[in-house]
């Protein structure tokens, strides 16, 4: 019965929506292709007292240069196509050259556009086509609004899902009246993403589907849907689990600390029954949709309440409300989610929160350890116990891609330990790309470890010549930093209760080095004086005889030498995470000088 209300609630809600939405729907379609394999951005620009202004952008790969652009028919507007051409290379490409051509259109019709980017030339008018284009059949294409905001201009992406997470291709400016249009080629029917600075919003399109719908701008969830029958089913269901998703569970910042955690479980168990009810009561005759469809509610019958908890965790430092990295306290409750067998299948990769969900499910498998052994697991044990938890090798693989730009490891070392014991799970891409870069970050390294620190001297405080042959016998700890460096003094606090932590130990030396110029001596001191530096400083006239010789590109920079003066690691930890750290200095500290008989 609950289930027919709804549909009736829906009905009047896409009836009130079509009395409001949408002045825009006289629309020029404009298809295109560039025909050779570039990165991309493309930009419709419009004439906006005497500027040109964005009003929708579509990014391209060099493996897929489609695109369509929805564009107002406004009589008497200048409207022009700008071509952003990118460099490859690295993960964020370079601008190479901007290209832009005039788009005459005409009013009533639709237009297919294909670009040769090297053939370009605006006198010539040469290396682009326009032309009138009749064909729209797999163009969907969504309406809407976003309400209870006042902001003119929002950008409004659409994202679709690729191997599990979400991938931005175009977008739209929103008018004054807060309206947007957003085309899309549907080639597969599945799922689609709205999203903004603020929030997601999730729907499903096939091929020709015409959407319509309205968006809480603060809260980021759907008011009303006019649309085919799945984007119903998914209406219904959000305002099922409203209750427990209120929180925020669409926004990109949550604020879930204002919510007692014993309140919200009493509601999620009170609610649990009508969701698992809801689930399995979903019928649909094509069995990829029901299985997308279903898979989808499960993941958020799982993920809004982990969410939840997870975002409960983060700390608030002056005033800044930080990503959280892990879990804090988990109650009890929260073991019902741990079910073996949860990802064995790749088709989960089909839904765009399986790779955010994976990454806290495992994360949760560590939370809910005893204290005492979450804390003494290393990275890699860690690591090891979080892949244990997904059965299915693709999906492990894209776990472990994704795991690799968070875990923070800072020297071959580390790498070594943490991730060459997965290297099977990097032979496909991304994963395969993400490994070889952080291995190719260290791997340079092998020639200094275990070598003389007896090859540079430089000037203290005073001007007098400093040598690491002065600490022989003794452990050195080096600081890199500048006092132009941000970062580096952001390490100061967490240096210094290092160094007073180890004040009473006359077997280990802190050094700082600082590559400032020479000229910029006073500044230096000055910095030492107002930071209440401690141990030895010295100075490496920018670089010269010190920061180049060892290749240091970036600071700040912690190094580590032994007793007899050779080099244990030249990427240490930072000091703010104190255990790793003080794992290398005790390790160090533990050694025996063989030099002294």
């Amino acid at each position: 019965m609950q289930l027919r209300l709804d549909k009736i609630v829906i009905f009047i809600a896409c009836l009130v929506f079509s009395l409001h939405a949408g002045a825009q729907h006289n629309t020029h379609y404009v298809t295109g292709t560039i025909t050779e394999k570039v990165i991309a951005e493309l930009w419709v620009n419009k004439l906006i007292n005497g500027k040109y202004q964005r009003i929708a952008g579509y990014k391209l790969s060099p493996d897929n240069g489609n695109f369509v652009f929805a564009i107002p028919k406004d009589t008497g507007v200048d409207y022009r196509l700008q071509i952003n051409l990118y460099k490859p290379g690295g993960r964020h490409p370079k601008m190479d050259k901007i290209l832009a051509l005039p788009l005459n259109l005409n009013a009533g019709l639709n237009y297919s556009l294909k670009i040769t980017p090297s053939k370009f030339d605006t006198i010539k008018k040469t290396g682009w086509v326009l032309k009138q284009d009749a064909g729209k059949s797999s163009i969907a294409l969504i309406r809407g609004k976003i309400v209870n905001v006042k902001f003119n201009g929002l950008q409004v992406n659409l994202q679709h899902v690729v191997n599990g997470t979400l991938v931005s291709r175009n977008s739209f400016i929103t008018n004054k009246e807060g309206e947007f249009e957003i085309p899309c080629q549907v080639k597969q029917e599945g799922f689609y993403y709205l999203s903004t600075m603020r929030w997601t919003v999730r729907v499903y399109l096939r091929p020709a589907e015409q959407l319509e719908l309205n968006i809480d701008g603060l809260k980021g969830v759907l008011v009303s849907i006019k649309g085919g029958a799945v984007n119903q089913l998914l209406y219904q269901w959000e305002q099922l689990i409203s209750p427990v998703t209120s929180y925020g569970y669409n926004l990109t910042v949550v604020t879930a600390d204002s919510i007692d955690v014993e309140s919200y479980i009493n509601s999620y168990e009170k609610l649990q029954p009508a969701m698992d009810e809801f689930i399995e009561s979903v019928d649909m005759t094509d069995a990829r949709t029901l299985a997308l469809v279903q898979n989808a509610m499960r993941i958020d019958r799982e993920l809004v309440p982990i969410n939840f908890l997870y975002h409960l965790s983060a700390k608030n430092v002056n005033g800044f409300r930080a990503s959280p990295k892990d879990f804090n306290e988990v109650p009890v409750f929260y073991q019902r989610f741990l079910q073996p067998g949860k990802f064995s299948s790749a088709s989960l990769l089909s839904n765009g929160e399986t790779r955010h969900f994976m990454n806290l499910y495992t994360k949760l498998n560590v939370a809910l350890l005893p204290k005492e052994k979450r804390e003494a697991l290393s990275q890699g044990e860690k690591l090891k116990l979080m892949m244990n938890t997904i059965s299915n090798d693709t999906l492990k693989s894209f776990f472990f891609n994704d795991q690799m730009g968070q875990i923070e490891v800072s020297n071959l070392s580390e790498f070594t330990e943490t991730f060459v014991p997965f290297k099977q799970y990097a032979k496909w891409a991304p994963a395969k790309t993400t490994y070889q870069n952080i291995h190719g970050l260290y791997a340079g390294d092998t020639a200094y470890i275990g070598k003389s620190s007896y090859n540079f001297s430089l000037p203290d405080t005073n001007g007098n010549m400093v040598s690491m042959k002065d600490f022989k016998g003794k452990v050195v700890f080096i600081d890199v930093w500048a006092t132009w460096c941000g970062p580096c003094k952001a390490q100061f606090p967490f240096l210094q209760e290092l160094e007073k932590e180890y004040h009473h130990n006359k077997d280990i030396v802190f050094v700082g080095i600082s590559l400032d110029k020479t000229e910029a001596k006073q500044k230096w001191l000055n910095t030492i004086r107002k930071e209440n530096l401690g141990g030895i400083q010295l100075l490496d006239d920018f670089g010269k005889a010190f920061g180049r010789k060892y290749e240091i590109a970036a600071i700040p920079r912690f190094l580590l030498i032994d007793r007899q003066g050779k080099w244990i690691e030249i990427r240490c930890p930072l000091p703010e995470a104190k255990e790793r750290l003080r794992n290398y200095l005790d390790k160090a500290l533990e050694e025996k000088d063989v030099t002294r008989k």
